[in-house]
């Protein structure tokens, strides 16, 4: 009798606990933070016919015709910085 009535009160004791508990939602405030600070959630798919495609040596040039600047200079560690003043302060 007596073990019988302390597996009773061991089991109502387990539900009671548990009933208490509440589920955390691991990761729900991170997530909710990133899409509240996310503009545009498509923007890769919207964008898909902007980005060219191409090789490293392709974009390279690009890049170099878009600078101005070639490998060399770019290379270079006299070269001055691309640093911007402005986003400094």
């Amino acid at each position: 009798m007596k073990v019988q009535l302390r597996v009773l009160m061991t089991l109502l004791t387990i539900l009671l606990i548990s009933g208490c508990a509440n589920e955390t939602k691991l990761g729900h405030h991170v997530s909710l933070v990133r899409a509240e600070q996310t503009y545009n959630p498509k923007a890769s798919q919207d964008n898909l016919g902007v980005v060219p495609t191409g090789s490293g040596e392709r974009m390279e040039g690009a890049y170099q015709s878009y600078t101005g600047k070639s490998e060399s200079d770019l290379s270079s560690s006299e070269s001055e910085s691309q640093f911007l003043d402005g986003f400094s302060k």
